[in-house]
């Protein structure tokens, strides 16, 4: 065994130097990173002395203990990398431990295959694995839950927000970093022999390499799932702290397919879809009209102060002012105004679930959870939404987003929803910087050209809208911002004040946007809901005290949402009493059924599937992708995977897969309009 390593000290002056010199870069790299100015100087030593003293693996060594080395170095890796992503290894399973490591493993072996050289195998992987660390930490402070095998398909979207946020790497993070780059000098400092590729090595290289495939197919079949125990945790991170973090990203993956429902037919939907309107349609009494139609949904608007007494008890936050003045003077009494919250099913990011659900009436707990459809499965044959019943009626159909139109492939989706007109962030390019808030167009000029399109429109022909905002993005740390709103006590946070005080600009920009249609001649109705709650640090906790950890009932507030319908003259329908008899709160519903509310308001045609989502409201007051209540305020559950086939949705599950995913049996008469789409 002697004759397999040789230890050497390198003397020569000049190299001493150089390896001072590089010490010395690493101590100011670790200092530069936060880490404690004793562990940078400890670290520096270490590296130093890594530099000067050599292993060289000989020729001698032989191919099973070569084996036994990388995987000893892909434990390592591992190790590493859950210590940077600041979650650790200690409350993995065995199993999934042992199938974390052969995963680096089958990765390492293939590389060095390619290769010929172990340390260069070695020092791409943790390379990668410390590039995928970090990057699930910064991910989490965007949004609250790990990187997830979804988020492949929305890399553009997402380096496109990226720089709208201020990112932190907490003392663990550092620390992982410190010791991975340890790591790789060490290796570097390290001479492997310089064998050519043997049969040997092949067969070690390919074993590991076929042993990673198995465990990729196991996660991925969830084969032996009850054994091996996956933990279906999302929340921060969870998941790699249960899972490890390259068996979570399978496990996501294998979230993503579309398995179709428990006792799913095609050929039976349709008599089974016509059977339930007929038996729980509601009485559409009222006088349907064709005003101009403005939908706006306001990024991550949320009324925080008003959401804990519908869902999770008495506030703890008091701020100096009023948040939303304007919408909190507008009265559910008053007969031009129906007003409430409503569920939604993303929290901190995904706006194009929310999104989705209004157009279509569909819902995401139908949908792979932590999945964004605009990106995965919304094609032209499967996308039906109102906007075909608004250009069918004669409206003239415009949809304004100020943002780039690749974000969660907008243009392309639009094109497939059949607007008009679209309008993205190179329409507002005459926009001066003082109409701009927080470094996005402002509410404020947003609505200005909702009026202008109002003005310019033809006479006689409607107006469809659908806009979303975008000025309360995420990303709470602006430099030189002016906080409007105040907080006493223990919450007066930066990044709350800064969200507080941009939802209170957004309350005034809508309350000049009505104030403009209260003195116009042509009817006209605003449907106002945010898409999302801010996924601030520990806002749950700090807004209604939500633990991570508190049962599903309670961590619904972070779901909850305003939404505001607005006319200028009386709205007349009985839809608006939907909500009331629950113990939850007044006029209670969620984002997939406000376009069904709508649809109740306003002169257009409906499809089969517009009215069996009428129907179902009748006996579902509100849902999303957690589960749904009842008209009576009881809450329930329903898994993301699949749904509880045992409640009233369980039709509602059969169509939507039909309408998204059964392209052989697709019933596409239920959902479209016979004069625009066949």
């Amino acid at each position: 065994m002697k004759d397999w390593f040789i230890l050497k000290r390198d003397k020569e002056k000049k190299h001493l130097i150089i390896y001072g010199a590089v010490a010395v870069v690493f101590t100011v790299l670790a200092f530069l990173l936060s880490v404690h100015w004793a562990t940078s100087i400890i670290s520096g030593v270490v590296v130093f002395f890594l530099l000067q003293f050599k292993v060289e693996i000989t020729e001698k060594f032989p191919i099973w203990m070569q084996s036994i080395l990388v995987v000893a170095l892909s434990l390592v890796e591992f190790i590493l990398m859950q210590v940077t992503i600041s979650c650790g290894v200690a409350l993995i399973g065995g199993l999934k431990f042992i199938m974390n490591v052969i995963l680096i493993l089958g990765f390492t072996a293939l590389l060095w295959l390619i290769t010929g050289k172990m340390k260069i195998a070695v020092i791409i992987v943790t390379v990668i694995t410390q590039i995928f660390a970090i990057a699930d930490h910064l991910v989490v402070q965007a949004r609250s839950f790990e990187i997830q095998f979804s988020d492949f398909f929305s890399l553009g979207t997402a380096a496109q927000v990226a720089d709208q946020y201020e990112f932190e790497l907490s003392q663990i993070t550092k620390i992982g970093i410190i010791l991975s780059l340890l790591f790789i000098t060490a290796i570097l400092s390290t001479k492997s022999p310089k064998n050519e590729r043997n049969l040997k090595q092949i067969i070690a290289c390919a074993s590991s390499v076929v042993a990673a495939v198995l465990c990729v197919i196991i996660v991925y079949t969830q084969v032996g799932a009850s054994i091996i125990g996956y933990q279906d945790k999302y929340w921060k991170f969870r998941g790699s702290e249960r899972n490890g973090f390259w068996v979570n990203m399978i496990y996501s993956a294998s979230a993503t397919r579309i398995l179709t429902p428990q006792g799913y037919d095609a050929d039976s939907l349709e008599a089974l879809a016509d059977a339930f309107i007929k038996e729980n349609s509601p009485n559409a009494e009222g006088t349907k009209k064709k005003p101009n139609v403005i939908v706006i949904m306001n990024e991550t608007f949320a009324d925080v102060q008003n959401i804990t007494k519908y869902m999770a008890g008495e506030g703890v936050m008091t701020t100096d002012v009023d948040v939303t003045p304007f919408i909190d003077s507008l009265n559910d009494d008053d007969p031009n105004v129906i007003k409430g919250h409503a569920l939604s099913s993303v929290y901190g990011g995904n706006t194009a679930n929310s999104e989705l659900e209004f157009l279509t009436g569909l819902s995401i707990q139908y949908i792979p959870r932590n999945t964004v459809a605009y990106n995965l499965y919304m094609q032209e044959e499967n996308s039906f939404t109102i906007v075909d019943s608004f250009k069918e009626a004669g409206y003239r159909t415009v949809a304004i987003h100020p943002e780039n139109p690749t974000n969660w492939q907008r243009e392309k989706i639009y094109d497939y929803f059949n607007f008009d007109e679209k309008y993205f962030k190179d329409s507002f390019a005459n926009v001066p910087e003082e109409d701009y808030y927080r470094g996005h167009i402002s509410d404020e000029s947003i609505y200005d050209k909702i009026i202008e399109l109002y003005e310019n429109k033809e006479e006689g022909q409607p107006l469809f809208n659908f806009t979303i905002t975008m000025q309360n993005h995420s990303g709470y740390g602006t430099i030189g911002f002016e906080h409007e709103v105040q907080i006493e006590g223990k919450n007066n946070y930066t990044g709350i004040r800064e969200y507080l005080s941009s939802i209170r600009r957004s309350d005034a920009a809508f309350q000049r946007l009505v104030e403009y249609f209260q003195n116009v001649d042509e009817e006209t109705v605003i449907v106002f809901f945010g898409d999302h709650q801010p996924s601030l640090s520990n806002i749950a906790a700090k807004f209604y005290g939500v633990g991570d950890d508190d049962p599903t009932l309670k961590q619904l507030s972070k779901y909850v949402v305003p939404y505001v319908f607005w006319a200028n003259y009386d709205i007349d329908i009985d839809r608006k009493v939907a909500g009331t008899d629950s113990s939850v709160g007044t006029t209670l519903t969620s984002i997939n059924f406000l376009s069904s509310w709508l649809r109740d308001m306003v002169d257009i045609p409906e499809t089969r599937f517009n009215q069996f989502v009428d129907a179902l409201n009748t006996n579902v007051m509100a849902m999303n992708a957690m589960g749904w209540f009842d008209h009576s305020g009881n809450f329930h559950e329903s898994g993301y995977s699949t749904p509880n086939l045992n409640d009233p949705l369980k039709l509602y599950s059969y169509l939507q897969y039909n309408m998204l995913f059964d392209n052989g049996n697709r019933l596409s008469h239920l959902y479209a309009l016979p004069a625009t789409k066949e």
